[in-house]
């Protein structure tokens, strides 16, 4: 039993942490649609700042690479993610960019072709803080040897490894469509505050129940 309730409490405070993490995001999204210019230099080496804000990037593509991560789904089309690399003016640094969303072509066996700019480019972005995989089974993110640039999962180990390349740990997810046919996505929050403070009163009236229900069933027992 008590392994349950001490469970069941745990459960329930990450619930109240993840809600007030969720409403300091809109706090901060909606107390001004201002997009800062970034500094790698400052901005990178703060990335509680960086959570929440978004930033205007001038720099370039690798137009040599990309990668498509696979199984998104936007309005229920099928499709993947193209990801990018991007390295701003004055960084050492590379980024990786989600671009967005592209739509799968009529076979799996044919993946979508792109193709990025070489110029100097101005990018609107948000970034994501923590880990850059969600839920996945795969073993790893290039599972596909017939198709090496066909992703099942982001991974930042997996991009300095493959590009030999200096990556920040901060993913960046483009905000504003840079490429025709390449549809950005992102939201930072996808449930809301009120749903996590819902599901953490569901956990703590689980903990309640836990222990007042033996508890009423020894007494009960007691009596008769």
């Amino acid at each position: 039993m008590a392994l349950v309730v001490c469970t069941c409490l745990a459960l329930s405070v990450w619930q109240w942490q993840r809600a007030a993490q969720k409403a300091y995001l809109l706090e901060k999204r909606q107390s001004g649609h201002v997009i800062a210019d970034f500094n790698a230099t400052i901005d990178l080496q703060n990335q509680r700042a960086l959570e929440g804000q978004q930033f205007r990037l001038h720099g370039h593509f690798d137009d040599s690479r990309y990668w498509l991560l696979d199984n998104q789904i936007v309005n229920g089309t099928p499709g993947y993610d193209v990801i990018t690399l991007f390295r701003p003016i004055y960084s050492e640094e590379w980024l990786v960019v989600n671009l967005g969303f592209i739509l799968a072509t009529h076979s799996r066996a044919v993946l979508p072709q792109v193709a990025l700019p070489s110029s100097l480019q101005t990018v609107n972005v948000e970034f994501k803080i923590g880990k850059w995989a969600g839920f996945t089974l795969a073993t790893q993110p290039d599972l596909n040897t017939a198709q090496p640039e066909l992703l099942q999962y982001l991974d930042h180990a997996f991009f300095v490894a493959q590009t030999q390349r200096p990556i920040a740990v901060s993913l960046a997810y483009a905000s504003d469509q840079i490429i025709n046919d390449i549809q950005p996505h992102y939201e930072a929050v996808v449930m809301g505050p009120d749903k996590h403070r819902a599901y953490a009163l569901q956990w703590l009236l689980l903990a309640v129940a836990a222990m007042v229900v033996p508890y009423l069933a020894y007494k009960r027992k007691s009596d008769e």
